[in-house]
């Protein structure tokens, strides 16, 4: 694999590495990565109060993890934890400079290196993955829409009525292991086609209380690339809102839940809100998936050279879903 990299003897292209592992053997993955908001300081230095700087939550970001332990069960002070260690492999700052949002440019400057307790967010397992290799299961709601599928993306057709709602239902489905939602959705036939908003919904299909709303400020769906969207789905979630970032710019999603949603409560429906299109534009989705997350924050960075840098991370908590449950 080493033998074709292209670049002269004794470097290696680290991010084609990453890129021919993650096809061949999975060892290699997409990561999110993310800086909290930094707070200003009052008068005597303490941090808190207002934001100053925005958190940066940026998907798609090779690294190779290699954990030295996964999961370590403790118990601590206020209760079950789980905490780990692991080495992170990225390419070098330059060649991450150039993946989408982390140039940094006059209108993005926030991103200049990946500093100590900046996080990469990995998947540890795939809890529901909503189907998008078929049409079963896709109905319009207050939009007209066609369906089709080429065993990979949903490809919804706008109809006469083009501003609206289109949405996936299943049965009753667990998601209570699940703290974050990750997918990739794309336009075409028109520049201007903004996702007013995403939902999901627990217990009823159709009943607006027990729906989790994720609306951005005015994020108009891109037409020649798929935007990857990674948001937390866990308690605390509507107080602080989201970000979803496209080409560097950050987009606030602020989270609002109905009175009878519970994020313990089993999965029913996704939905799609799209405005601006005109009918014969197509909105198209894929990889929508509820997963299970591990953090690993940056503790110290143990090699940097002009192939790739190594940084030593730690896991600092963990949930045990057995006590999630019971206590539910």
């Amino acid at each position: 694999m080493l033998s074709n990299q292209g670049v002269r003897p004794g470097h290696v292209n680290m991010a084609r590495v990453l890129r021919q592992l993650r096809h061949r053997s999975g060892q290699s993955r997409m990561v999110t990565y993310h800086r909290p908001a930094i707070y200003g300081k009052d008068n005597y230095g303490v941090e808190g109060g207002t934001i100053v700087t925005q958190e940066l939550l940026y998907p798609n970001l090779p690294a190779l993890i290699r954990p030295a332990m996964t999961a370590d069960f403790r118990l601590e002070k206020a209760g079950a934890n789980i905490i780990g260690v692991a080495r992170v492999y990225t390419p070098n700052m330059q060649t991450i400079k150039g993946y989408s949002n982390f140039d940094q440019t006059v209108t993005n400057p926030n991103f200049d290196e990946i500093e100590g307790w900046d996080r990469f967010i990995d998947s540890q397992r795939t809890i529901y993955h909503v189907p998008t290799s078929g049409t079963s299961g896709w109905a319009s709601g207050s939009a007209d829409v066609t369906f089709a599928s080429d065993g990979q993306q949903i490809t919804a057709t706008l109809g006469t009525d083009y501003n609206g709602t289109f949405n996936y239902t299943t049965g009753a489905t667990n998601t209570l292991e699940a703290d974050r939602i990750k997918f990739q959705i794309m336009a075409s036939g028109a520049s201007n086609i903004a996702l007013t908003n995403f939902k999901c919904r627990t217990t009823y299909a159709s009943v607006s209380g027990y729906a989790n709303t994720y609306t951005p400020a005015s994020l108009s769906i891109p037409t020649g690339s798929w935007l990857t969207i990674d948001v937390p789905w866990v308690s605390g979630t509507v107080a602080s809102g989201t970000s979803i970032y496209m080409d560097g710019t950050r987009y606030a999603t602020t989270v609002t839940s109905g009175a009878n949603f519970d994020y313990e409560d089993n999965f029913r429906n996704f939905e799609f809100e799209v405005s601006g299109a005109a009918s014969g534009n197509t909105v198209m989705v894929r990889n929508i998936k509820f997963y299970k997350s591990i953090s690993w924050h940056v503790h110290s960075l143990k090699e940097l050279n002009s192939d790739f840098t190594t940084y030593n991370c730690v896991r600092t908590r963990g949930n045990r879903d057995s006590r999630r449950r019971a206590y539910s």
